[in-house]
This record gives C-alpha cells, sequence and structure tokens, in this order.
C-alpha cells in the first residue's frame, strides 16, 4: 500500500492521531478568527471561544492541508458575513444553499489574492455555539461542522496545488462540460468534505439522508411542472434555470448523504447497529425514481475522495454521464454549443408534456 503524506485524512476520512510525532501544523501563522456578535456583552467569554476554534483548526491543520485558510468568520448574521467575503476578480460569489430542504449556515468561500486561491470559512454561530461545551448534545454535530468545512479548504488546496499549469489551467473542454461540471461538482465536494467530517457526530448523517430523501421524491415532479410551463411559455431559459437549481441541490444532498453513509458502513464494527439504520435507509431511497443514482454517484465520485494529485478534468466525466442519464430520464438531451450548450426537449405526444 502507497504510503500517505503525512497531512493526509486516513483512508476512511477520520483524522487518525500518529503514534509517534504528530504531523506539523499546516495552519498559515496569519490566519485569523473573526466572532462577529455574541449572545452577551461577555468579551472574554467571546475571545475564549475564539480561541477554542483557532485551536481546533491548529490541530486539524496537522491532518488536513489548511496552508491557505485566510480566515474562519464565525458570526450571528451570517448574510451579513457572506456579503463581506471579498471573492477576488473574476470570482463570482458564492450562494448559500437556500430551499426548502435546507438553509445553509456554513461555507468555504473561495478567494483570489495574488494569483492564489485562498479559502475564507463563515459560519453562523447557531452551529458552532457549542464547540466548547463537550457536555452538550450539540457539540459533536458543531465540531462535524467546523471540520466539513475545513475539509473543503483541503481539498481546494489539493486542487491549486497539484493541477498541471495551476489552477486557471484548469478549463472544460467545451460550454457543454463547462455547465456540468458546476451541477455535479457539489456531489463529489460534500461527499469528500462530509466522509472525512462524519466521525464527529456519527448519528447525524441520518437527517441528511432524510433530506435526501424529500428531494429525491419531489425531483421528478418539480422537473414535469417546469417542463409543463416550458411547453406553454416557450422559455427554454426559464425552465433551464430551474433544472439547473433542483439538480445542482440532488446532486449536492447525494454527496452529502452518501458521504456520511459511507463512512458509517467503512466503521460498521464499531457502529453495528448504526450501519444497519444507514443501509435500511438507503435501500428505501433507491426505490425512488432516480434511486439508481446512488450506487452511481458512489462510483462516479471515489475517484475524487482518493485523489492524491489532480491530472485534468475528465474526472468529472463519470458524474457527467450520472446527469446525461439523469436528463434523459426526464425527457432532455444536451449537446455542446461552441461556448454554451444546447439542450433538445423533444415533444412526441402527451407523454412529453
Amino acid at each position: 500500500m502507497q504510503e500517505k503524506e503525512q497531512n493526509q485524512p486516513h483512508e476512511d476520512g477520520e483524522l487518525v492521531a500518529e503514534p509517534d510525532e504528530p504531523p506539523a501544523e499546516t495552519l498559515p501563522s496569519h490566519c485569523s478568527v473573526s466572532i462577529r456578535g455574541w449572545e452577551n456583552e461577555n468579551e472574554a467569554e467571546a475571545r475564549e471561544f475564539g480561541q477554542v476554534v483557532m485551536s481546533l483548526a491548529k490541530e486539524l491543520s496537522r491532518y488536513l492541508d489548511l496552508s491557505r485558510l485566510e480566515s474562519v468568520i464565525i458570526a450571528w448574521d451570517y448574510t451579513e458575513a457572506v456579503a463581506s467575503v471579498d471573492p477576488g476578480d473574476g470570482i463570482p460569489p458564492a450562494a448559500p444553499t437556500s430551499n426548502e430542504y435546507a438553509l445553509g449556515g456554513a461555507m468555504a468561500y473561495h478567494t483570489v489574492r495574488d494569483d492564489e486561491i485562498w479559502s475564507v470559512i463563515v459560519i453562523w454561530t447557531g452551529l458552532v455555539r457549542q464547540l466548547n461545551q463537550m457536555d452538550d448534545p450539540e457539540h459533536k454535530l458543531a465540531l462535524q461542522t467546523l471540520v466539513h468545512e475545513l475539509a473543503h479548504v483541503h481539498d481546494l488546496r489539493l486542487f491549486a496545488r497539484t493541477y498541471p499549469g495551476g489552477w486557471q489551467a484548469a478549463k472544460p473542454k467545451d460550454g457543454r462540460e463547462a455547465k456540468l461540471q458546476m451541477i455535479v461538482n457539489p456531489c463529489q465536494s460534500e461527499y469528500s468534505a462530509q466522509r472525512r467530517a462524519a466521525w464527529a457526530a456519527p448519528e447525524h448523517g441520518l437527517d441528511l439522508l432524510e433530506m435526501l430523501n424529500k428531494a429525491m421524491k419531489d425531483v421528478d415532479d418539480q422537473i414535469r411542472s417546469a417542463r409543463l410551463s416550458y411547453r406553454v411559455d416557450g422559455d427554454l431559459d426559464k425552465y433551464w434555470l430551474v433544472v439547473v437549481e433542483r439538480f445542482t441541490f440532488l446532486f449536492q444532498a447525494i454527496g452529502y448523504g452518501l458521504g456520511h453513509a459511507d463512512w458509517v458502513e467503512a466503521n460498521a464494527d464499531d457502529h453495528p447497529e448504526l450501519a444497519a439504520l444507514y443501509r435500511a435507509k438507503l435501500i428505501d431511497l433507491a426505490g425512488h425514481p432516480s434511486g439508481w443514482m446512488l450506487d452511481a454517484c458512489r462510483d462516479a465520485v471515489q475517484p475524487f475522495f482518493h485523489l492524491e494529485e489532480w491530472s485534468d478534468l475528465e474526472i468529472y466525466d463519470p458524474l457527467i454521464e450520472v446527469l446525461e442519464r439523469l436528463f434523459n430520464q426526464n425527457g432532455m438531451y444536451t449537446r455542446a454549443h461552441g461556448d454554451d450548450i444546447y439542450v433538445d426537449i423533444p415533444y412526441t405526444g402527451l407523454h412529453d408534456l
């Protein structure tokens, strides 16, 4: 078996201490933790909480590459904190998840400083308030939230550090792939981060699978309704926006749920009853019309999860194949059209409404 680099996470995603000398910290000395707003006027308490976050980040940086983590912002006003992050020239601002299934409260944002990609983590205080309260029932979930975002920083650093010619050389071969990669990317990204963080709160993944269950149950009707509107008004752009929004979240939810479930399965000897619950839930999910996506996506994200060095963007091809099959299942067919994408929605009868 090939020996891993010292700061690489364990094969199953868990951060495992070395038996002898621990790996060196990778957190840069100028990384800061900012606490914005607090539940009371006790500034000492807020500073102490910030020190706990910093201490955890330093320790976790022994096993995750956090060398390009610029800052961590913990804020009660999450929207304001997100708006304060400057992504840099040419980088579109990222939008937190916000729909009927989930409301995002933590995210690792990309910023560009002197042609280098850095990360800024923004977390709503309510998600991590119990980080320094070991006996609180919500402590494990708070820790998992922080580890999950730090794992995103690690994965981004691997991409920026190893992509041939630098991160700016990573360009899809055509407009179709550019559009489709954006839809499927959350699947691999959230899978990796959640599998690396699941050890902190193994039970929490059941909530993620329930979120996935709701999304899988609703997505066919959502797309069918949008397609019917398209047949009436002919507005393909409006239809495509719905497709992108719904399918992107579906891939994201699959990444979350499978990442957590796969960590539990890999550690089933330690969590036999929990592993049985996850297996049963996945069997139920496989019964949805889009249930075939679970195994297909699991296979497609493994090259990302085990990646030690980027070579090209062809690694996305299996995920894009899953997406194209999902398109076909919903009466859509795509092909490259210069720097854009051509979407065909043939009408052959009432069944295509």
